[in-house]
């Protein structure tokens, strides 16, 4: 029986997280104007990176988005 190892590449993702006592229903407009605490972590994919902004914050994570590499 052979082993299989999953090596899977990292992407960057940046997570927007829900400070405490916050109203949920301004959640997502103070998202998109860029009010909310962000963390950057790197994961193999974005329910990774979500547990990863969670366990590195301690924070509620509203969500993840995926930045892209630069390319000139």
């Amino acid at each position: 029986m052979q082993s299989a190892h999953n090596v899977q590449e990292l992407k960057s993702y940046r997570a927007h997280l829900i400070p405490a006592n916050s109203d949920a229903a301004t959640l997502e407009g103070l998202a998109e104007a860029g009010l909310l605490p962000t963390i950057r972590v790197k994961a193999a994919n974005a329910t990774h990176a979500e547990a990863q902004a969670h366990i590195a914050s301690g924070k509620g994570v509203l969500r993840v988005e995926r930045i892209e590499p630069l390319t000139v």
